[in-house]
């Protein structure tokens, strides 16, 4: 060991241990809910980290804490502090239990390979500029998923999450430029300005570090264990890069998709299956069953439900009274973002059971199984090849069309009628509008000619949420008329897939009732109340019962008046089966009760 090290052991013993209690105490620190066993597990793990994190320098005979080595650690201690920092911030007094050893353990490993990396390329290298601008090079490289994360939380208050992560993967083109936009162009330049100025800091920093003597470092037992630690170091930070919990959710997410993707290949097998009766309407002359799905639409703001400051749903609001009319008051959504609430909505996995979706049943499959064409027709874009379940299921339809969706231009929803206006009135269609309704940026959702309330050129977000409302109510009345004058519209339902605060611009991941609590409106025809006296019957004694939106599969099943193995009338608001209250319902993927909502009227 004396050949190995230009200082004294017990220096480099000191070292370590000063670096292991600083790293074990913070994680404990940023850690929740440890039990005797995690504790005492990463209490050895870290044991190894602190040996190897302040080997390289010592064998050199420097310390870790010297200037030549600034940058490293600035870069060690982006990857130990930031995501348990944040992490902790966000659900230290709701998560009972989290520990983020892998980022901790990460930056220490990262820290050891990268200067034994630098030492060796000095040692080999002339060119000290050229090993100052490839070190540079990986320090700034390995920052990007801190100062993405540094913005997050600047933006949103929140560590990066799944449902974060989900957005982001789901984001289109037209989106992102949505989003740059509101916040701005110079927030865009913000990011590429931070990376420049880490790469000349960096640069700068190892241009110092390119005068260290290391001439009398020729040991060859020192060279060869330095390049052991580079490798072994190297090797293990890049085997649990993976499981830091950032690029953990990550793979979540992308494993979330990728199984979704087997909904295609299991859809013929599934479909050719499944029996539904009647296999035929029973109207006397075709019919049209209409599902309106909205997007972030909140009953808070609704004036139809509350009193609000601006009447945002008068159509809605005079449905209230009207006899063919049912406007639910307690229905919510089972997560507050699209995909993962539409995916339930639409199938016959819920909260409340296991199936997967890859696996399930959907609202157009009945429909075509009852003898209906099926339609859908989106003002929301497809994501290309990363197709998600809710473009999976809408291209099962007999015609499904999307509104072209091209860069920075805006697309109304009242561009769907051009659609609706093409379906054939001879046959029983069934009909999914999916409309962008409430999707921000909120201003871009209605034209600006159709601004009630504030400036269209300015962007205030509550009073653009607003607008936007009023112009999905806009856009429902004209599809009501349209259909009970042109396609003898039976019944039409629509509900949002989430609701949205505009106090909370683009928070990912919602907390609180007001992204949870959602519309649900039916409108059955005369000639469905005689057809179906019972379910007509049924719908409107449950106006006052509580639901969630993961449940609309069971409930359109019960419109259209079917049976199938596939549905469960216990879970339909047309069945007087219909079993669930405010006591068991639950919302959030099942982790939120609804009885936690202290504002029921």
């Amino acid at each position: 060991m004396k050949q190995l090290f230009k200082k004294p052991v017990w220096n480099y013993l000191l070292s370590a241990l000063f670096v292991y209690i600083l790293t074990f105490g913070y994680y404990y620190l940023v850690s929740n809910g440890l039990g005797d066993k995690p504790f005492y597990l990463q209490m050895r793990r870290f044991v190894p980290c602190a040996l190897v994190a302040v080997l390289p320098v010592y064998l050199i005979g420097y310390s870790l804490l010297s200037k030549y080595f600034l940058s490293h650690i600035f870069v060690g201690l982006s990857w130990i502090i930031t995501y348990p920092t944040f992490y902790w911030l966000t659900y230290h007094s709701t998560v009972q239990f989290f520990s983020n050893h892998f980022d901790i353990s990460f930056g220490l490993y990262g820290t050891a390979a990268l200067i034994a990396l630098h030492i060796l390329l000095l040692k080999f290298l002339k060119n000290k500029s050229l090993v100052s601008i490839t070190i540079a090079f990986f320090q700034t490289l390995l920052m990007a998923l801190p100062v993405f994360q540094w913005i997050y939380f600047a933006l949103y208050h929140s560590s990066v999450t799944e449902p974060g992560l989900m957005a982001l993967y789901q984001t289109n083109p037209n989106e992102a430029l949505e989003f740059i936009k509101t916040i701005g162009y110079q927030y865009l330049l913000a990011p590429v300005a931070i990376f420049c100025l880490l790469f000349y800091l960096f640069y700068k920093a190892n241009k110092i570090t390119g005068s260290i003597a290391l001439q009398t470092w020729t040991n060859k037992k020192s060279l060869a264990f330095m390049l052991v630690i580079f490798l072994g170091a190297g090797y293990y930070s890049c085997s649990i890069f993976t499981s830091t919990r950032l690029l953990e959710h990550y793979g979540e997410v992308r494993d979330y998709f990728i199984s979704a993707r087997q909904y295609s290949v299991n859809h013929v097998k599934n479909f050719a299956s499944l029996s539904v009766t009647p296999t035929k309407p029973l109207w006397k002359k075709p019919g049209t069953v209409i599902l309106i799905i909205g997007e972030s639409a909140s009953r808070n703001f609704m004036s139809a439900y509350t009193k609000t400051e601006n009447d945002t749903t008068p159509w809605l609001r005079e449905k209230l009274t009207d006899k063919n009319s049912i406007v639910f008051k307690h229905a919510y959504t089972s997560w507050a973002q699209t995909v993962p609430a539409l995916e339930r909505a639409l199938t016959t996995k819920n909260q409340y059971n296991e199936i997967p979706f890859n696996q399930s049943i959907s609202i157009l499959d009945i429909a075509k199984k009852a003898g209906y064409t099926t339609s859908w027709f989106s003002n929301q874009g497809t994501v290309g090849d990363a197709d998600t379940q809710v473009t999976l299921v809408a291209k099962t339809a007999d015609h499904s069309k999307w509104t072209s969706q091209e860069m920075d231009k805006q697309q109304y929803d009242m561009a769907l009628m051009d659609y609706l206006k093409q379906v054939d009135p001879t046959q029983n269609n069934f009909i999914v509008l999916h409309i962008m309704g409430s999707h921000d940026n909120y201003q871009n959702r209605y034209p600006p000619e159709f601004t009630k309330w504030g400036n269209p050129k300015i962007y205030d977000f509550p009073v653009n949420y607003d607008n936007s409302l009023a112009y999905t109510d806009y856009f429902l009345s004209q599809v009501y008329e349209y259909a009970k004058n042109n396609l003898n519209l039976e019944a039409m339902v629509y509900f949002s897939d989430h609701g949205a605060n505009p106090n909370k611009i683009r928070y990912p991941d919602p907390i609180g009732f007001v992204s949870l609590r959602i519309p649900l409106f039916a409108y059955l025809s005369d000639d469905y109340r005689k057809t179906y006296p019972l379910t007509a019957a049924t719908l409107t004694a449950h106006r006052d019962s509580y639901f969630t939106n993961d449940l609309i599969y069971d409930m359109m099943c019960g419109i259209l008046n079917v049976t199938s193995p596939v549905y469960d009338s216990t879970n339909s608001l047309a069945s007087p089966n219909y079993r669930w209250t405010r006591e068991t319902l639950r919302t959030r993927l099942g982790q939120k009760k609804l009885t936690e909502d202290d504002s029921v009227d």
